[in-house]
């Protein structure tokens, strides 16, 4: 695994769980708000076996792992990564941007997540918005989607709610998403001198998205 961060614990990042968070360098896509663009492209890898150590060592204490990025379905030995936490008693939530079904399958059928949470940047037609270096697939992100939703692991699907984003934008997410277990709106934060939308469009956006999926806020 290509590490290119580690945080000892957290008590934000796996619901209802203490958890070490494990970033993962590369990503397939280029957002332009992303709070972990300083690792994506890094050479400066952590070594996995001392990762590892560290994690067992405070195993006692943690509930889980967060394999997160960048974008952890690049990595080639992902499903050796998540055994290894897992041999440890641990549990494991995946982040991904749900651009790699295909790898996404290989590891549900290995039946070792215990929570997944896919990122939904925008509508799906307007990816451009969040990630306008990539051209993103439709196909490929509802069959994302579909797995999480059939797969029998308790999941999420969130999005930060960028200022490129209306609350129409926030309607059709939810609509792609209806009758998912939950959807997260998440606050931007401003790092790029580009300010958030104020408390009250969230309160719209809220409000806009029950209609389709269960939706809670995150970061106000």
């Amino acid at each position: 695994m290509n590490i290119a961060g580690f945080q000892a614990n957290s008590f934000v990042d796996f619901k209802n769980n203490i958890a070490a968070v494990v970033f993962v360098s590369g990503c397939n896509m280029r957002c332009w708000y992303c709070h972990n663009e300083h690792i994506l492209d890094t050479k400066d890898l952590l070594d996995e076996e001392a990762i590892l150590a560290q994690i067992k060592e405070n195993a006692g204490f943690l509930d889980g792992v967060v394999v997160t990025g960048g974008e952890p379905t690049l990595q080639p030995d992902l499903i050796d990564f998540i055994k290894k936490i897992k041999a440890m008693g641990l549990l494991v939530k995946l982040d991904t941007n749900g651009k790699r079904p295909d790898v996404l399958e290989k590891v549900l059928v290995e039946n070792v997540l215990d929570y997944i949470a896919m990122d939904i940047k925008a509508p799906l037609n307007d990816y451009y918005k969040a990630t306008p270096s990539t051209k993103e697939s439709t196909e490929v992100l509802l069959n994302s989607i579909g797995l999480i939703r059939n797969s029998g692991v308790p999941y999420e699907f969130r999005t930060t709610v960028i200022p490129q984003l209306s609350l129409e934008d926030i309607r059709t997410i939810a609509q792609t998403v209806k009758g998912a277990t939950a959807l997260y709106l998440q606050q931007y934060n401003d790092s790029k001198g580009i300010h958030p939308h104020e408390p009250d469009f969230f309160v719209e956006a809220q409000k806009i998205a029950n209609e389709y999926v269960p939706t809670f806020t995150r970061g106000l």
